[in-house]
């Protein structure tokens, strides 16, 4: 029979009053509940610890309260016994003095938690070190709080030896190597008999000043007591097992232990708080957890298994609670389309966690998008911005008497007071995918005093890793000159700096164009969200180079001896501290010290020596799911069909022979329509791309125009779209003239070998636009889709080492009927199994067949097949032209004629009521007089739209639709409203016979 768990009543105090509502055998540190569950709870689990040890299976190690009660005591002892430095408070006429701190440097497992709780109870402050820190940073919190001696793990005691050498007056700090926590579940070691007093300034976490080295944040036992009172689950819900990736030495991380004090949440570890989403999914399945807590990162790296064991694994639990930073919209609403319980956190480290971790079923109002703030927490929320529901915090923090204002700005939910989703931080803070906090300051102050540089901004917000833009003080002669410059600068301030806060390569830095600048406030200060959103092409543009292969210098690896090359690669190309001699290939990398931005940086090398030989990518997780250099090897060389000896065979002859690394050529159909046209444009900007070969049906299926006629015909279709390319990009463009219904395209033997010996990517984005056709009539589209699949093996078999990618451009009408089949909006990004999703015409069924045919040919695994569903576009964003004959242009001229609109519930119309080139627009809603702003033309209005565009294409394939909360307008502009379409509609400006919006 499971065993129930005695709950603690438990106390922390409010600015009412600190001692009001005290009772006696109220709780109010954690050491106290520690004494309470060992007496009431004795049997009942604290933690599940997952404990890895080489190529061994994954142990478990159970650990009851009663246990960690003993655990502490002993290890409180052995404190006693070896840390000279250690001063317990002494009182005298009343007042308490206290000892120095003892800093706490070690990895996040449930032995830190236990010499955390010792020291508590021994009433020493605790100083709670980041295992990211660098040894400057740790210097800095050493001298900010007077710790006199550290506590470090075997990996760490590096950083702590170095932060001590470092000090400049007075005696070192003392190092101590900590003792692993199963010496203390020993049995036979002895117990002391009774706590210390409580301690009221027991805590002391650190975070980000605005100096960008971290500063030291003291807190009381009620603060830790504050997260073990942040939850709304009945004891039929809290019962149970609670995986947390989450370190320990963060603020979120204390949630998880602090739970299992409280309400028996018993709380399961990880073996390192980096951890592979296969890794999550296994210690799902082995220690039977109904919750989650995690970071936005794991959660990403989650959404893409493709097991549905694993989705099981992720459905099965009654919560996922997620923070520590941004979690993508794409990723969050994939999970939860899939069912799984996602629910935002959110907490600072000033004042503990603000949002409760509840079940999503006891709370079907909740959404996943907004955070839910606490209903016991003494806050208060202020108006920022009525006219955009935006608000801030004020706090008071449990043990506080002064208040605390959040950092960040939030939109209140509408119709809703305690769920708020965060809009901005009001401070420089960066936090990337990982959870991560950058504070930018180290950098850019260094910046404001390097010759070259006039401003420098670090960017990196929901990223993997940081960025740099720059602008120069002058226009620099030579840009490649200039960017060795300032890498030789850069690499002086990552020594300053945390290591996930370090640039890792001189791509990550993007210089502005000139006669562009970062734009400042009236009193010079750098707008830093709007330089984000002003330079947002060149930040994108940065990181997919970042990610390409071919920007990537990798040493060739020797697959002869791949695990000596990959340790040599490591110690070279990373910043590896520790000697060569003092590690082996079969230890576990992150046990060795490898962090995030270096796991990062090796995925990248390994990925790019894969690719650059014709092999797949490599995930984000592929360190971590192989973290040692044996395990990297075997896996690489496994990651092929062929045998290893061919292979390695075959690998010896290319590097042997070298290889010339050239840019991508792209062949692209339908390079004249609106979006080809664009994508031509995009595509020869772009410094990777060597040659875009535009394909063009021949003017006679007899023979073919001259190519100088075809090029014309091309520039004439951009000319008239208000595209302008420059003569470099000319330059990369090439027209193909085929005939489809003939073999090889209608190229010829030679013509067809030139092209497939070249390509690298096709994307086919031509496609007849006519809705009136039934899916038989397109069996032209099918064949052509089936030639270029076949163009795309052709070319893999002239260059084996190379693997083509396939791009099929499909349409949202593929899903068109999901939500009424499925009943639900959010559209998963899987293959459409069922066709009675796809709208019932023929374009949609076609699109369907295409996909089907890619989804084949990817499974073949000798090309990279994809497709992608694009909604309905709009005018260019830049030209704001609209083709007038697709739908909604169409659409529009005919209301022209019939002097009205379509009649639909909660759509608003917005007119031009000034003429062309205003900028002035009448928004008109059902029972208001106000206006509405908009930044540009005319458009649909909507209370809430589920859609999110970007561009004009509504991003991946969400389902437009428009929420009927509103009766329809009457009459607008000169339209009246009635039944004459199914979808909205609006008038637009003309200019020359063309539609503009």
């Amino acid at each position: 029979m499971a065993l129930s768990f005695s709950r603690p009543d438990l106390w922390v105090p409010t600015r009412k009053g600190i001692e009001e509502g005290y009772k006696k055998f109220q709780h109010r540190s954690l050491p106290s509940l520690v004494d309470f569950n060992a007496t009431h709870n004795p049997h009942y689990l604290f933690a599940i610890q997952a404990q890895k040890h080489g190529d061994e299976p994954l142990q478990l190690q159970d650990i009851s309260h009663s246990q960690l009660r003993d655990a502490i005591l002993r290890c409180q002892s052995w404190l006693e016994t070896n840390v000279k430095e250690l001063q317990p408070p002494v009182e005298k006429d009343g007042v308490v003095n206290k000892g120095s701190p003892v800093a706490l440097l070690m990895e996040s497992d449930v032995g830190l938690f236990i010499h955390q709780i010792a020291l508590l109870g021994l009433g020493v402050p605790v100083l709670l070190l980041s295992a990211r820190l660098n040894p400057l940073a740790v210097r800095k919190l050493l001298d900010a709080t007077g710790s006199k001696a550290i506590l470090a793990s075997r990996r760490l005691s590096r950083t702590a030896g170095e932060a001590t050498q470092s000090c400049e007056a007075g005696t070192p700090e003392s190092v101590y190597e900590r003792q692993h926590f199963s010496s203390f579940l020993d049995a036979a070691a002895p117990v002391p008999s009774e706590w210390a007093s409580e301690d009221r300034t027991a805590i002391i976490l650190h975070s980000s000043g605005t100096t960008g080295f971290p500063k030291p944040i003291y807190q009381s036992h009620e603060y830790l007591v504050g997260f073990a009172l942040c939850h709304e689950l009945s004891r039929s819900e809290a019962e149970s097992r609670n995986l947390s990736t989450l370190p320990l030495f963060h603020g979120f991380g204390v949630l998880a232990p602090c739970l299992s004090l409280s309400i028996g949440l018993t709380m399961c570890m990880p073996v390192n708080s980096i951890c592979s989403a296969d890794a999550v999914i296994e210690l799902i399945q082995r220690t039977g957890a109904r919750s989650m807590m995690t970071v936005p990162s794991v959660l990403d790296d989650l959404s893409q298994l493709r097991d549905d064991s694993a989705w099981d694994a992720l459905r099965s639990l009654q919560f996922v609670a997620t923070g520590g930073g941004p979690l993508p919209a794409a990723v969050g609403d994939k999970l939860v389309a899939g069912g799984v319980q996602i629910i935002n956190h959110f907490g600072a480290t000033e004042v503990g966690a603000l949002s409760p971790v509840f079940s999503k079923k006891s709370q079907p109002d909740y959404d996943h998008g907004y955070i839910r703030l606490r209903k016991d927490f003494d806050l208060s929320i202020e108006d920022v911005d009525v006219s955009e529901n935006r608000c801030k915090l004020i706090t008071y923090p449990f043990g506080w008497n002064v208040a605390f204002p959040i950092q960040d700005q939030f939109i209140r939910r509408p119709g809703t007071q305690l769920d708020l989703k965060v809009a901005s931080r009001t401070d420089d803070v960066i936090v990337l995918a990982t959870g991560e906090k950058v504070l930018p300051g180290v950098m850019e102050t260094a910046f404001a005093h390097y010759a070259g540089s006039k401003t420098a901004i670090v960017v990196g917000h929901g990223r993997f890793e940081v960025g740099l833009l720059i602008e120069p003080r002058q226009t620099p002669e030579d840009f490649d000159a200039f960017r060795d410059e300032v890498w030789a600068f850069v690499e002086q301030v990552n020594q300053k700096v945390d290591t996930h806060a370090r640039l890792s390569s001189r791509n990550a830095i993007v210089f502005l164009p000139a006669g562009q600048s970062v734009p400042r406030s009236d009193k010079g200060s750098v707008l830093r969200q709007e330089a984000y959103r002003m330079f947002d092409h060149l930040i994108v543009a940065m990181y997919e180079q970042l990610e390409a292969a071919s920007s990537i210098t990798a040493p060739a690896l020797d697959f002869c001896n791949l695990e000596s090359g990959i340790k040599s690669l490591i110690e070279d190309q990373l910043d590896w501290k520790i000697p060569s001699n003092e590690w082996t290939i079969e230890q576990d990398l992150f046990e060795l010290g490898m962090d995030s931005l270096q796991a990062l940086q090796l995925r990248r090398l390994l990925s790019a020596a894969n690719e650059h030989e014709g092999r797949s990518a490599l995930d984000n997780s592929f360190i971590y799911r192989y973290p040692s250099v044996v395990r990297l090897a075997r896996a690489l060389l496994q990651s092929e069909q062929q045998p290893a000896v061919d292979m390695v065979d075959q690998l010896i002859q290319q590097y042997c022979g070298g290889s010339a690394r050239t840019g991508h050529v792209i062949l692209l159909t339908g390079a004249t329509g609106g979006l080809g046209s664009h994508l031509v444009q995009h595509l020869t900007s772009l410094p990777e791309v060597a040659k875009v070969l535009c394909v063009a049906r021949a003017a006679s299926r007899s023979e073919a125009a001259p190519s100088s006629d075809a090029l014309h015909k091309l520039q004439k279709s951009f000319e008239s779209k208000g595209l302008k390319l420059g003569q470099d990009a000319w330059a990369k463009v090439e027209v193909v003239q085929c005939d489809f219904s003939k073999p090889r395209l209608g190229l010829g033997s030679d013509g067809y070998d030139q092209v497939s010996s070249q390509v690298s990517h096709i994307l086919h984005n031509g496609w007849p636009m006519d809705f009136n056709r039934r899916v038989g009539s397109f069996e032209a589209q099918f064949q052509l889709t089936r030639d270029l699949m076949q163009l795309a093996r052709d070319a893999r078999e002239k260059r084996p080492q190379m693997k083509p990618t396939f791009l099929f451009v499909s349409s949202i009408a593929v899903v068109g009927k999901y939500q009424q089949k499925m009943g639900d909006w959010m559209v998963p990004e899987v293959p459409m199994r069922d066709s009675s999703c796809t709208d019932e015409f023929g374009y949609a069924q076609a699109k369907l067949v295409c996909e089907k045919m890619v989804e084949h040919h990817a499974r073949r695994g000798d090309i990279v097949a994809k497709y992608v569903r694009v909604g309905q576009m709009t005018g260019a964003r830049n030209t704001a032209l609209w083709n007038s004959t697709e739908h909604f242009p169409a659409l529009v001229k005919s209301s022209q004629h019939l002097k009205a609109l379509p009649k639909l519930s909660g759509v608003n119309y917005l007119v031009d009521s000034t003429g062309p080139g205003s900028g002035k627009h009448d928004g008109y809603a059902p029972g208001q007089g106000g206006r509405r702003r908009r930044e540009r033309g005319v458009g649909v209005s909507s209370r809430e739209s589920n859609a999110t565009v970007v561009g004009g294409c509504a991003r991946r394939h969400c389902v437009i639709a428009w929420h009927r909360t509103a009766s329809p307008v009457r009459r607008v502009g000169g339209c009246h409203a009635g039944r004459v379409g199914r979808r909205h509609c609006s008038q637009p400006r003309q200019k020359d016979g063309r539609l503009l919006c």
